[in-house]
């Protein structure tokens, strides 16, 4: 970064490449455009500074860094570009990100209402989404999952006390998990054994 000094008392804090692609120097005399010019391509090179940063601290979604730069304060069309370039260069991959996401709230007992409306918060396509869920499908179904969280979290369960399978109800509809799948988890809690 350095900062360029004007006759008339502005200044300017821009990047090397700007410096380069302009061929500044001292003594230069810069027009009204060719200012204006310098500062959208430096504007453009601070998203993508900016874009790679929060890039390199965690993974994001193409929607989700678009929103994350806007909020930063960068023009739309700056973000665009910044966004679109990184896909290019493979930094932002949604159906990656989908795919790693859906399975991280798998890991942390979520059910499949709950993961699809993480996925669409972060702006993924419903066909990625689908994917997604298909790719983090596992063995035991979503009712052993329930059964499995059940005899973790809740080990105190006990399938006759209304007042806990409320509870327990409630908590597995918070996380995401159909009724039926709860309903059936809660009917076989004591037939089936899950390491």
């Amino acid at each position: 970064m350095f900062r360029l000094f004007f006759v008339n008392s502005k200044s300017l804090v821009i990047f090397a490449d700007t410096i380069v692609r302009f061929g500044l120097k001292q003594g230069l005399d810069i027009s009204e455009n060719d200012y204006e010019d310098l500062v959208a391509y430096d504007k453009s090179n601070m998203v993508m500074s900016d874009a790679l940063l929060l890039v390199s601290k965690r993974s994001y979604s193409s929607k989700g860094l678009q929103a994350k730069l806007i909020q930063k304060g960068y023009k739309l069309e700056n973000v665009v570009k910044a966004v679109k370039r990184l896909e290019e260069l493979g930094y932002i991959n949604d159906e990656k990100f989908s795919k790693v996401y859906a399975d991280y709230l798998l890991q942390k007992g979520k059910g499949e209402f709950a993961i699809k409306f993480e996925l669409e918060k972060h702006g993924i396509e419903k066909s990625l989404i689908d994917n997604a869920l298909k790719s983090v499908k596992t063995e035991l179904e979503p009712y052993e999952q329930i059964i499995k969280i059940l005899k973790t979290k809740f080990k105190d369960f006990d399938d006759k006390d209304k007042k806990k399978i409320r509870r327990a109800a409630s908590f597995f509809l918070r996380r995401g998990f159909s009724s039926q799948d709860i309903a059936k988890a809660f009917r076989n809690y004591k037939n089936i054994i899950i390491e």
